[in-house]
């Protein structure tokens, strides 16, 4: 199929450019006007501020995804470009209540034409044909991160589903930061997913659930730890 559409389109050829759109309800609530809810002007950072209280976490959720960020500060810039497309639950802990907010994020598509020679088609025709083969080979796997970050103004704690490709690249990030003083004291522990729906069920009901002992949804070991 893929061989037969771009033989077509010898000299005309279309890219197809991802953009995001977020939408994103702050909580109107009296008992919230407590807590500053905006996005920044690049629309890629929900921005949460209280003048006179911490705040002290905030949990980014739905069926299929859960973020919990450690903030313990009046400030937090949270980047949405993390999340992955959906409506999402987000629960900022104020003092000593709970302020809820929605967001959705949504993928927009558009399309560029450009003009290519027959070969340079035929080129981009045998990559796209590799990489399809390639993609039907590969079994998709999720892994659990929990994943802390130090710097000059605090930590930063987070939870949260990943795909297998995106492991290698945090890795790598860690052992970099290692180099540093204060990357030192970073932590990365990282557990394999076999049934997504059902440990995201009970992560969300049990934050501390990914410390099971035992487990026939996840790999109670960590496939990597590093702790300090």
């Amino acid at each position: 199929m893929f061989r037969n559409y771009y033989t077509l389109a010898l000299t005309l050829f279309t890219i197809f450019v991802h953009s995001q759109h977020i939408t994103f309800q702050p909580n109107v609530n009296y008992k919230a006007s407590e807590l500053e809810q905006i996005l920044d002007h690049k629309m890629n950072q929900l921005v949460l501020q209280s003048k006179d209280k911490y705040i002290h976490s905030v949990v980014i959720f739905n069926d299929d995804f859960s973020e919990s960020i450690y903030v313990n500060s009046n400030k937090t810039n949270i980047d949405l470009n993390l999340l992955p497309i959906g409506s999402f639950i987000i629960k900022a802990k104020v003092d000593t209540k709970w302020i809820v907010m929605s967001l959705e994020k949504k993928s927009l598509i558009r399309t560029a034409s450009f003009d290519y020679s027959k070969s340079e088609v035929k080129e981009y025709e045998s990559i796209v044909n590799d990489n399809v083969e390639d993609a039907a080979k590969k079994t998709t796997l999720y892994y659990w991160v929990v994943s802390e970050s130090n710097s000059n103004f605090g930590s930063t704690k987070i939870m949260r589903l990943e795909y297998k490709e995106d492991i290698d690249k945090l890795i790598a990030k860690i052992t970099l930061e290692l180099k540093s003083d204060i990357g030192k004291k970073n932590k990365l522990v990282i557990y394999e997913v076999f049934d997504k729906s059902e440990f995201m069920t009970n992560q969300l009901r049990n934050s501390e659930y990914y410390k099971s002992e035992t487990s026939t949804i996840f790999n109670v070991e960590p496939v990597y730890a590093y702790n300090n």
